[in-house]
């Protein structure tokens, strides 16, 4: 669920990462933490508790940076880590909430699996059915723009149709996917604020 570009780019942080660069570790720390914490925000509501998430998550990363393996999905591998990070946070809550409980065991189905890159992509393949059901013309634009990561006008070029009509196919490809990621588990939800 990535360009090429994105994964190259993860690549060669991770690979610096290794070798205890702080400068790619500030890189991959920007680079995702405002979408975990957009994400997390919305479930744990308190602003101190999710700064506290990210910073266990980036802690593990940098802990277990040799650990890393450069040529894999960064994304899987992060992926697992924040879903490892938001069921201890729930767990140590002990919250009687009916909504966390389901969240949580959907995190523990995939929580023993030890190849990370087995739930990121099983969650990817029900993504991309879900991109699958956008009408044509609509689903090449989100593709052009998510996973290519073309801007509008070049998009526009590309099409031979207009920016704003690149603009108005995103934003219905977006309330489609909003709307319908409402009635899916919590695992493609967190996919999505964490990938797109």
């Amino acid at each position: 669920m990535k360009t090429h570009k994105r994964k190259n780019e993860d690549e060669r942080l991770v690979r610096a990462l290794q070798h205890g660069d702080i400068f790619a570790f500030n890189e991959l720390f920007h680079k995702y933490s405002q979408k975990i914490y957009n994400f997390s925000i919305k479930h744990i509501k308190r602003e101190e508790d999710v700064k506290d998430i990210i910073q266990d998550i980036f802690i593990i990363i940098w802990n277990k940076r040799k650990e890393i393996d450069a040529t894999q999905s960064f994304n899987a591998y992060l992926f697992t880590i924040t879903l490892n990070a938001i069921r201890k946070y729930f767990r140590s809550k002990n919250t009687k909430n009916k909504m966390v409980h389901k969240w949580l065991e959907e995190i523990e189905s995939y929580s023993n699996i030890t190849e990370q890159t087995i739930a990121y992509n099983e969650i990817a393949k029900m993504a991309d059915e879900l991109i699958e059901k956008l009408p044509p013309k609509r689903r090449m634009v989100f593709i052009l723009s998510r996973k290519d990561g073309l801007n509008n006008e070049e998009i526009s070029r590309i099409l031979n149709i207009k920016r704003k009509t690149v603009e108005n196919h995103l934003n219905m490809a977006l309330r489609y996917l909003r709307e319908n990621l409402l009635k899916q588990s919590f695992l493609i939800i967190l996919f999505f604020v964490l990938f797109y």
